[in-house]
């Protein structure tokens, strides 16, 4: 016999092929929703664990490369310095916290800050358009031209905040004739740190202050570099008025620096002791 209700005599159940057709499709509806809910949790997993960059700027504070009283004379030399235009507008992206990492600019940023110990070094600087074009009028009796070159590392220390904590700029100012030979590189390297509060306020804050570190090492090395030997200009000897007065200008620099939040407490004690520790 034909069981036209679906019913099997043999055990009493009820097969009803509209019910079992119910029960399919909410099966794969509940299996669909299931994986779709996989993908998305696989997704913010994904996202959590790459991160994203954030935009930043490393520009150092102008203020802080200022000639003090302590600055030595400038050298008697006519500079000018480089920086090919790919490099300006290339983007660098670094770690920072929290998985995250950023990008900035680092030719870009560091551009008026290198300018600035030029002209705190020598008696003239200026931005030229290429290493040696001879229909550059500007380079007219230049003596020297510097290339600087930038290597940049971050991190971060925080795991729900991405600006970093910790920032180092390794520098080197490659030093050219007037022709293109290369007559010497200088080397240094700038680290830079920031507190949470900082940090949340001025996101790049670490790496400008690490660019500004670098700078001024980068000051006082072309200073002392003797590829301008001859050329420094000989100012009067100190008295012992005037060194003690540029000790405390210092020191009021300094102080500042720290009230200003632009170093920290450990950075404004170490930097203290050296000064003191020159007398």
């Amino acid at each position: 016999m034909v069981n036209l209700m679906g019913t099997n005599k043999l055990d009493g159940q009820v097969s009803d092929p509209s019910a079992a057709s119910t029960t399919n499709f909410s099966t794969q509806i509940s299996r669909s929703s299931m994986n779709f809910f996989r993908l998305i949790t696989a997704s913010v997993i994904v996202l959590v664990v790459t991160g994203c960059a954030h935009p930043i700027s490393v520009t150092p504070k102008l203020a802080s490369l200022d000639r003090t009283t302590a600055t030595p004379a400038r050298i008697n030399a006519k500079v000018g310095f480089y920086i090919p235009p790919i490099a300006s507008t290339t983007e660098v992206t670094t770690p920072g916290g929290g998985g995250d990492n950023v990008r900035y600019f680092p030719y870009r940023d560091i551009e008026a800050g290198f300018q600035k110990i030029l002209s705190n070094v020598f008696s003239s600087s200026l931005k030229v358009r290429s290493i040696e074009d001879p229909t550059d009028g500007k380079r007219d009796d230049i003596d020297y031209v510097l290339i600087p070159q930038l290597v940049t590392t971050s991190g971060g220390s925080g795991f729900f905040t991405w600006p970093p904590t910790s920032f180092t700029v390794d520098l080197t100012s490659n030093v050219r004739d007037k022709n293109g030979k290369l007559l010497t590189s200088i080397r240094v390297v700038g680290a830079g740190s920031a507190e949470t509060s900082e940090r949340i306020s001025e996101t790049g804050i670490a790496g400008s202050r690490a660019m500004e570190d670098a700078l001024i090492k980068m000051q006082a090395s072309l200073f002392e570099s003797e590829v301008f030997g001859g050329k420094a200009v000989v100012s009067s000897p100190q008295t012992k008025k005037e060194a003690t007065g540029s000790t405390s200008a210092r020191l009021a620099e300094l102080k500042a620096l720290r009230d200003a939040g632009q170093i920290s407490e450990q950075e404004y004690g170490a930097k203290r002791k050296a000064i003191l520790d020159s007398l």
